[in-house]
């Protein structure tokens, strides 16, 4: 059967996209997750990638052509029915805009959010002595081009902790919670002056502490050279933004449909800390959770909070690889 490939929704911004790339032609056999072809956005270009295997029957988008997100970009010959595009449903928040600037579609998104979620907000300062001490001794066993971001070490608590709380990882689509097994770790990062894009470290769950520090330095450099897959960009299953390095001392995200809940990090200071009888001075950070009420409440927020204390506190496990317990 004939199986239509659209443009991709990658993300609040874009209601259309520009083929800049063709990597398959008529008559090739295309696998799943096969990089099909090289598409501008409003950020960056992005590999799309396909979702079917089958064999390509017709290319029906130019080069150079703007094309709205749905239309028919390629045919394939399939198998059977299943299978889509992904996240196409979530573009029923914005197919009516027009095109408007990256800012205005951001706000437009943001609004929806905080409309149609009930967000509700936890923070707690975490006591980093331990974390920062263990990850120092870390680091000196290891080549200055492999030494662990603070910012790593931080996102590997959070996918441990995920993996003990899987209710704030996954998707609301139709009134409906759908937890997710893979841990899709959404990054938030400034996109000069027009807004942030937030792709994912996918299957993070699965990485040790070193493949996720390289990770988090790959996607980086891709999000910068405007190479990342399409994948990335729509099938995050829960965001962390850090505003630590720019001076916040907390931040309270929004939630970004479909996920759930949204981590925030501020910035890393010292701070007097009670141990016992005596107060030391001690590396502290504010984490904030933002979750979608009608999937969790505050107590479950409360529980993952502690134990996201609890891993930082004791940071010898977040070096073993792949021991999420």
């Amino acid at each position: 059967m004939n199986y239509q490939v659209t443009m991709p929704s990658l993300g609040a911004d874009m209601d259309h996209g520009k083929i800049m790339e063709w990597k398959i032609n008529p008559g090739d056999h295309v696998s799943k997750g096969q990089t099909i072809a090289v598409v501008e956005t409003t950020k960056s270009n992005v590999e799309i990638e396909s979702f079917r295997d089958g064999h390509v029957t017709e290319l029906v988008g130019k080069i150079g052509e703007e094309i709205p997100v749905g239309a028919v970009i390629a045919l394939f010959e399939v198998q059977d029915e299943k299978g889509g595009m992904g996240f196409e449903e979530f573009k029923k928040e914005e197919t009516s805009l027009k095109k408007s600037s990256l800012r205005e579609v951001i706000s437009h998104r943001m609004s929806l959010s905080k409309k149609d979620i009930p967000h509700y907000y936890l923070k707690h300062q975490i006591n980093l002595g331990p974390f920062m001490n263990w990850l120092d001794k870390t680091n000196m066993n290891l080549p200055p081009d492999e030494r662990i971001m603070i910012q790593v070490g931080l996102l590997r608590a959070v996918v441990i902790s995920l993996n003990q709380f899987p209710e704030l990882n996954g998707h609301f689509v139709n009134d409906k919670f759908s937890q997710i097994k893979s841990i899709h770790t959404g990054v938030v990062m400034a996109f000069k002056e027009e807004g942030v894009i937030v792709p994912a470290i996918l299957e993070s769950q699965l990485m040790s502490l070193k493949e996720l520090n390289t990770a988090f330095l790959d996607i980086i450099a891709r999000a910068r050279s405007g190479r990342l897959k399409n994948r990335e960009l729509t099938e995050g299953t829960i965001t962390i933004t850090n505003l630590g390095d720019q001076g916040i001392d907390e931040v309270f995200g929004i939630i970004f449909p479909p996920q759930v809940a949204i981590i925030g990090f501020g910035k890393i200071h010292k701070a007097p800390v009670i141990n016992g009888d005596v107060i030391t001075p001690e590396f502290v950070v504010n984490v904030t959770l933002s979750a979608d009420h009608r999937v969790t409440d505050g107590m479950t927020g409360a529980r993952f909070l502690a134990f996201l204390e609890e891993k930082l506190m004791f940071p010898q496990s977040l070096g073993v690889a792949r021991d999420l317990k």
